[in-house]
This record gives structure tokens, sequence and C-alpha cells, in this order.
């Protein structure tokens, strides 16, 4: 027979579930923890990915509806603007440079040649600094814990006559 009382044997495995129960909750939360960090990631990624690449399809379109460079650039620089952000996270859409070929406004003088239809390109950046930049699948970060999106669109010189 059993030499110990029934509520000693109660007390000892109330005792044990208790510690069980408190790994279990450490462990979870520190999954949790994890899974909210790269959730946030995920978000700000695809948040600068959507920026740059909208800012970079309406700075082309309302530089490809201009009738010279000068005015094709100040359009683009304008779009830019109206797709600002607040900075922390996501820096401001930025125009990779002014001139080839991250900028070319091509409208071959108003006579373009046999086949050929004037064309604009420009080239957009924006950076995302990541909160928690967690290391996975072999990704890799700039200096800082940021992800530099460059996105180009080439689109044609509406104003322009097409060939044909």
């Amino acid at each position: 027979m059993n030499s110990y009382p029934r509520h000693a044997i109660n007390t000892f495995f109330y005792s044990r579930s208790r510690g069980t129960a408190l790994m279990e909750v450490a462990l979870s939360a520190s999954m949790l923890i994890v899974l909210a960090a790269v959730g946030s990631d995920i978000t700000l990624v695809t948040c600068g990915m959507t920026l740059n690449d909208s800012t970079c399809r309406d700075a082309t379109r309302a530089a490809a509806q201009q009738s010279t460079s000068a005015a094709a650039l100040s359009a683009a620089q304008a779009q830019l603007k109206i797709h600002a952000t607040d900075g922390v996270f996501v820096s401001q859409p930025i125009l990779v440079s002014t001139s080839s070929p991250n900028f070319v406004y091509n409208d071959y003088g108003g006579s373009p040649p046999a086949n050929t239809s004037p064309y604009v390109t420009v080239t957009t950046s924006v950076n995302v600094k990541l909160p928690a930049p967690i290391v996975f699948l072999g990704a890799t970060f700039s200096p800082g814990g940021y992800i530099q999106f460059i996105r180009s669109y080439t689109y044609p010189i509406i104003k322009e006559k097409f060939y044909g």
C-alpha cells in the first residue's frame, strides 16, 4: 500500500501541471513575438514595394504628357512629392538620377525615325527600414537594416506623333 496521503499526491501533480502551463505560456509568447516581428517586416516591405511601384508609374505617366525634357522632369518630381511618406520606416521616393539611363526623355526632336515611338523612362527608389531585420532564407540587408527598392517604367510620349 502507498504510504503517502491522498492530498499530498494531488498537490504534487497540481504543482507540476502549473509549472508546465507556465513553460507553455513562455514558449508561446516568444513565438508570438517572433511572428509579430516577421509580420511587421513583411507589411513594411509590401508597403515600400507598392509605394515605389505606384510612384514610378505615376511619375512616368506625368512625364510622358509633357512636351519638353525640362517639363517632364518637373512633372516627375511633382509626382514624387504627391507620394510623400512620413519617412520613419519608408523613405521618400526619389529619382535615382536625372540623367540617362535613369531618366530619359527621347522625343527624337519631333520627328522619330520609322517604326520608332518617342518615349520617356523614369527610375525611382525607396528605402525601407525594418524594425526587426530578421535574417531568414538567406535574406541580407544593407547596413542600418534597410532594403532598397528600385523601379523603372518606360511610357510613350503622348504629345508626339507615333510611327506609322
